[in-house]
């Protein structure tokens, strides 16, 4: 799908208690990572954070297991969520099932502006169970023990978009616990995705992409700058607001950043099919295989 979502509140294209759970012998500067990528020479994979298939899962794994140590200390019960159910719910966010790349990007546009909040996880039929047998009080108790202050702010979202700067609870212990301080870094890049950015024939394609979108009026030098331009002028909007409360003038504004949004991602998913993923798709297989 063409829409990768980068905000916090929505997910059509993109938040405390203290530490707890874990092995007191670890810091979070010294995580483990038994087959990341990007740090310390290790084998760079193409998953989130530089993770190589494997790398992904036993991070899923350990991430949930030292999720659910947490919240019995805080008093409530958690089951991990196992790999394929987690990767199941990444794969969600930031979709319509039935819909092409073309229909999505008509209706939605990227998705940032045009799709209502949906970042939310039930984090597996069990835990779906658990939380709903509680009474309302514990169930608002449960969501701050697991999530923080930002209860939008779920493992399975800020995996998927790479960010970990909203979390917090439960969720922000374990994580500091299995993942880097690198990769906990909101200026974290992934090391796969500099690979391909790097390689001559992406740079040549991401110049034809941009001069195909000049064709249309748009002045951008890369696809994520064109996605930027929708999320900046959503974050001036609602400056972290649900966007379904705007009213007045500013519910107009949303309506032309939506507009704009649609025209954009029309253009740029054109050009992309043009000009730059197939290109991208063949670099990233040479590199998956080097590395």
């Amino acid at each position: 799908m063409v829409a990768k979502i980068c905000t916090l509140w929505i997910i059509g294209g993109v938040l405390v208690l203290a530490a707890c759970g874990g092995s007191d012998e670890k810091t979070p500067d010294q995580t483990q990572q038994p087959t990341s990528g990007g740090n310390g020479g290790q084998e760079v994979g193409k998953e989130e954070f530089g993770l190589t298939e494997e790398g992904l899962v036993t991070a899923i794994e350990d991430t949930e297991t030292a999720i659910a140590t947490c919240m019995a200390g805080e008093g409530f019960e958690y089951i991990p969520v196992d790999p394929v159910t987690f990767r199941n719910g990444m794969a969600s966010l930031g979709s319509v099932p039935g819909l092409s790349d073309e229909e999505f990007v008509s209706q939605y546009g990227y998705g940032y502006t045009t799709l209502p909040p949906k970042q939310k996880f039930d984090f597996g039929e069990e835990n779906a169970a658990i939380f709903n047998d509680l009474p309302a009080a514990d169930q608002v108790a449960f969501e701050r023990a697991l999530l923080g202050e930002n209860t939008q702010a779920t493992f399975v979202y800020m995996l998927e978009n790479e960010d970990f700067e909203g979390a917090g609870g439960c969720t922000k212990a374990a994580i500091e616990e299995v993942f880097t301080a690198e990769q906990r870094n909101p200026n974290f890049t992934n090391p796969f995705d500099v690979q391909v950015a790097q390689d001559p024939r992406v740079i040549d394609a991401t110049e034809k992409w941009a001069a195909c979108m000049r064709e249309d009026g748009y002045d951008f030098e890369s696809p994520q700058d064109a996605e930027d331009q929708i999320i900046d002028g959503l974050d001036a909007l609602t400056k972290g607001q649900d966007p379904t409360t705007l009213t007045g003038s500013d519910a107009e504004a949303l309506k032309g950043l939506q507009t704009e949004e649609r025209a954009i991602a029309a253009v740029d998913l054109q050009c992309q099919e043009e000009h730059l993923k197939p290109v991208e798709d063949q670099v990233e297989r040479d590199i998956s295989g080097r590395n």
